[in-house]
């Protein structure tokens, strides 16, 4: 039973049949508590949208300027978090399934059921609807907590090693600017950023003396700076990221000719993101200092990549990097906050 208290619900009816129009209007006054705006077109929908916000949208699917699935594509550019009921006269289940596959609430066939169907069906759209946007905070909020997370851990590898401090935050700054050209969409990026943020996790289980030390390792202690890919994806295999952040970590130090470590993976066995990687790391390495030799700069990094382009590494991420680093040079190497597309 609706409270009377409460106010109207707003309902927008996209409908170019006055008979129909007037029909909606007449059970839902029988019902009591709507208030409904009605357009004739999506032209008139979207220009009463810019000032107006309803609670729901009865959408016809035949319209003077528009017709079918297409109606409802356009209806989720103008309005793409309102609920959407299509109202129709066609009853066709697959148009039904269509609908829904696009974000619809539900669909109603015109002349079946009464007002209070009508009624139902809005306001099970309107709550079904409130429970997503409550589920996509929620996760939103999550996601936040688990990327400070990952922030916090790549700074306490920086505590831990001061001699490459800041590396991982310049990696993931160059990887993702270099995803950015090669078009990977917001969601992919902010994945490939926050695997590059702790790619090197592994190191963790390093001694700091062989991390630190400025002479050459033996045999022993670089095999246990080799073992730091497998470790650091096991230690983040069992967090349910979004990402494919483990696969990351793991391939980060393979090569496209199988040269690499710990698996000798050749060519498309490497996921893409970890070829990026893979180009990011080692331009960071080489234009940085390191305790073992002084930086040798960044057009002495860009020749070791393109000297191995197609041996180690990936063609196309060599040409984006260096398109990245033409356009930009160390400014690539900005911190965090700077970025543009991952928050």
């Amino acid at each position: 039973m609706r409270d009377a208290s409460s106010p109207p619900t707003k309902v927008l009816m996209v409908e170019d049949n006055p008979g129909d129009a007037r029909l909606v209007q007449v059970l839902l006054a029988e019902v009591g508590g709507f208030d409904i705006a009605w357009k004739q077109d999506m032209r008139e929908a979207g220009d009463w949208l810019a000032d107006n916000s309803p609670d729901a949208v009865l959408l016809d699917l035949s319209l003077p300027d528009s017709h079918g699935v297409a109606t409802i594509d356009a209806m989720r550019r103008i309005g793409p978090d309102l609920p959407v009921i299509v109202f129709t006269g066609l009853s066709d289940e697959a148009v039904g399934m269509a609908a829904v596959k696009r974000g619809c609430q539900d669909y109603l066939v015109k002349g079946q059921g009464d007002g209070q169907l009508i009624a139902r069906t809005i306001a099970y759209a309107v709550e079904r609807k409130s429970i997503e946007r409550e589920r996509a905070q929620s996760a939103e909020r999550m996601k936040r907590v688990l990327l400070q997370t990952v922030k916090a851990v790549s700074l306490t590898l920086e505590m831990r090693d001061p001699y490459t401090a800041g590396h991982q935050r310049r990696v993931a700054q160059l990887a993702t600017a270099i995803g950015e050209r090669l078009g990977f969409d917001p969601d992919r990026l902010e994945g490939l950023h926050t695997g590059a943020l702790i790619h090197d996790l592994g190191k963790i289980n390093v001694p700091s003396d062989f991390l630190s030390r400025p002479g050459k390792l033996s045999d022993a202690a670089f095999g246990v700076i080799k073992s730091h890919p497998d470790v650091g994806a096991e230690i983040v295999d069992g967090i349910d990221f979004p990402w494919p952040v483990s696969t990351m970590i793991r391939q980060h130090h393979e090569r496209l000719d199988g040269s690499g470590y710990p698996d000798g993976l050749r060519g498309d066995a490497i996921i893409l993101e970890a070829r990026i990687l893979a180009v990011a790391d080692v331009v960071e390495a080489i234009s940085s200092h390191r305790p073992y030799r002084p930086s040798l700069g960044l057009d002495a990094a860009l020749k070791e990549i393109q000297s191995k382009s197609g041996s180690h590494y990936d063609p196309a991420v060599v040409e984006a990097c260096l398109g990245v680093i033409h356009d930009n040079g160390n400014a690539v190497f900005r911190d965090d906050h700077d970025l543009p597309l991952v928050t």
